[in-house]
């Protein structure tokens, strides 16, 4: 692997020109000189050496914080949802940002944190109470930390300087200082060298909860998983809107102009390394009395053959919403804290939250019938109802299935869903428990909700905006026991978990050529389009989820094959915060985001028909603005003024 630390040390000045605007800069002197002064006594001992670790950390993004307050700028910027009221995201996806705003610009931030990094992995040696094993290990953390820092760079700024490895200098010339940008593929392959170096020093696993969030070998070679797909995908590898994106010092494109096919057998055996560790597998929990049938033509082995002895709602519901214990989810990978300011977007005005994200009806439409027919082509045993009948409720009693309720006045459209539906999308008349609200006020628990605009989940009080202009939320994390006027039970959020290893695994080897066979010399895997293969890590998903598997007719076809896994990822990874970067990196992006749909919630609770009818949002945080240059954030102005040999992102 080319090694190009000596290439790219692009940006230093870059980060040196927040000296003028901020007292943060990376290379302020004065802190620096605390900091080196700190460092000496720091790197002593074990515990002040942890210490800082876990400092460095904290310049992570916080991935956890999906919409409200969210730190991601792509957090919004998707078909899956908008926000009801004003939040920084959505100035994003609307384009309104420039190169001379700071909103969302972690360049500095990312850059802090990798020369911490940095110190910890040059001075870790001068420790003089550690361990050999906490030595390796503390080592491992410190280069995750720096490739991670790196792949949040990349991700947000397209390709990125590289540091050098040793300290910098406080009185470098301005002129020594300054470096360009490497290429995408260069800037992947260090992120990924470091990850191979942290993958062979870190544990295999951490002891308890209160370390689960702090990467292990498996996360480590789970990113390059993430890593190597993306930078096999279309957007990235010979796509020719960048053909003018070019360094000028050397005329180099930053994006190479040469599609490149053998990435994907690179990728697909990144994921097969994982899979080979044998370590993590999807999260199920037994099937009980409560578990509805499975369809005829979903096979009733027992997982992973089939569906037969587990609960598809709970198997996938329970590892989101904090029933199970975080180190008892199997299919958890890498995890963070998880932030309740997602719950309380999600949560009607009224019982006590902000109702504020609005689910999209490209979203809901996603999701197959319980037999795995789309909606547009379902069978006759679970037919979707037509038109005239979709608004009707189902009636009778309503349904209750594995813990879960369903009110006699859910409409059809919403009834014979796939279990994953149920699991994530908040409709019109769904019951919401509450149970952990002990008071005395009305409507804070066990309240059915509805989003006509005369409803239980319209805008409360003297906030007009405060409801679901689409008539849907999330309820993908929300516990039966949740409640902002109550509790909201512990829970992490998944950065990485299994299920999107498998899919990268099949992903990529869809995209192999037809006979190409790639080798990964090092670690002993051979990887081809192995449609036994493909069937075997696809099927576990669907199965999982209480769907029937692929076919042979889909599995020959290439073609229909990809269009087969982007619908598995939407509905698998939804409101994840994954949905952006797929969508990018298959040149999607501005092809699926644009307007939103949802149901009339401008209709009363007397016309249930005129409700459930699909209709164009027209709110003003629901008009979205996509173009090629948002799939790079612009590097702020200040930045490129001191750097000669920078080049601005493409459209800025």
């Amino acid at each position: 692997m080319k090694n190009i630390r000596s290439i790219v040390i692009a940006g230093i000045t870059a980060v040196m020109a927040f000296s003028v605007c901020s007292c943060d800069s990376y290379l302020d002197v004065d802190r620096y000189i605390y900091d080196m002064t700190s460092l000496d006594s720091i790197f002593k001992r074990k515990s002040l050496l942890e210490q800082y670790i876990n400092g460095a950390s904290t310049y992570l993004p916080r991935e956890e914080i999906l919409w409200w307050k969210g730190e991601d700028p792509f957090a919004l910027t998707t078909d899956e949802a908008f926000c009801s009221f004003k939040m920084t995201p959505v100035d994003y996806a609307q384009g309104k940002i420039d190169r001379f705003s700071s909103s969302y610009d972690y360049y500095n931030r990312f850059y802090k944190g990798i020369r911490r990094a940095n110190q910890v992995i040059q001075r870790i040696h001068e420790c003089e109470d550690i361990s050999e094993v906490d030595r390796r290990d503390f080592t491992g953390r410190a280069h995750f930390l720096r490739a991670y820092l790196y792949y949040s760079l990349l991700r947000q700024y397209g390709p990125v300087p590289i540091l050098p490895d040793d300290p910098l200098p406080t009185n470098g010339s301005t002129e020594s200082l300054s470096f360009p940008r490497g290429t995408y593929d260069e800037c992947v392959d260090y992120i990924c060298e470091n990850l191979e170096s942290a993958a062979a020093m870190l544990l295999d696993e951490r002891p308890d909860v209160s370390t689960y969030r702090v990467p292990t070998k498996g996360a480590a070679l789970s990113i390059i998983s993430r890593i190597r797909l993306e930078a096999a995908s279309p957007w990235f590898n010979g796509n020719p809107y960048y053909y003018d994106f070019i360094r000028h010092i050397d005329g180099v494109p930053y994006i190479s102009q040469t599609k490149d096919l053998q990435k994907w057998g690179i990728a697909a055996a990144a994921a097969k390394r994982v899979i080979n560790l044998d370590k993590y597998a999807l999260f199920t929990v037994p099937k009980d009395a409560d578990t509805p049938e499975l369809p005829k033509n979903v096979p009733n082995g027992n997982f992973p053959n089939g569906a037969g002895d587990i609960d598809p709602f709970r198997s996938y519901n329970d590892m989101f919403t904090g029933e199970e214990l975080a180190l008892n989810v199997s299919e958890y990978i890498w995890t963070a804290g998880f932030n309740n300011d997602v719950l309380y977007v999600a949560f009607p005005a009224v019982m006590g939250g902000g109702n504020g994200l609005n689910v999209s009806q490209q979203l809901v439409d996603a999701y197959k019938m319980v037999d795995g027919y789309d909606i547009n082509e379902s069978s006759q045993e679970y037919p979707y109802p037509v038109e005239a009948e979709a608004w009707k409720p189902i009636g009778n009693n309503g349904k209750s299935f594995s813990g879960y309720q369903m009110p006699a006045q859910v409409a059809k459209m919403y009834d014979n869903r796939e279990m994953r539906f149920y699991a994530t999308i908040a409709f019109n008349h769904r019951y919401w428990e509450a149970s952990s609200y002990a008071g005395t006020e009305p409507n804070k628990k066990n309240l059915e909700v509805t989003y006509y605009i005369d409803g239980t989940g319209a805008a409360w009080g003297d906030h007009p905006d405060d409801k679901s202009f689409s008539g849907y939320n999330c309820c993908k994390y929300v516990h039966t026991s949740d409640s902002p006027k109550g509790g909201y039970r512990s829970k992490y959020f998944p950065l990485i978990r299994y299920a999107e290893i498998l899919l990268n695994y099949v992903e990529a080897m869809n995209e192999m050529e037809e006979g190409v066979v790639y080798t990964d010399e090092d670690n002993n895997i051979t990887v081809k389009r192995d449609k036994d293969e493909m069937r075997k890590y696809f099927n576990m998903i669907r199965f999982r989820a209480g769907l029937p598997g692929v076919t042979d007719a889909e599995l020959n076809d290439p073609a229909k094959m990809r269009e087969i896994i982007k619908r598995e990822r939407q509905v698998e990874f939804a409101l994840e915060g994954r949905r952006f970067f797929d969508l990018r990196r298959w040149g999607d992006l501005t092809k699926n985001v644009g307007t939103f749909y949802g149901m009339n919630v401008n209709a009363k609770s007397s016309n249930r028909e005129a409700y459930h009818k699909r209709t164009a949002m027209t709110w003003q945080y629901s008009i979205y603005t996509i173009s090629n240059k948002l799939m790079f954030y612009p590097i702020i102005q200040t930045v490129m003024d001191k750097n000669v040999k920078l080049d601005q992102n493409p459209g800025w």
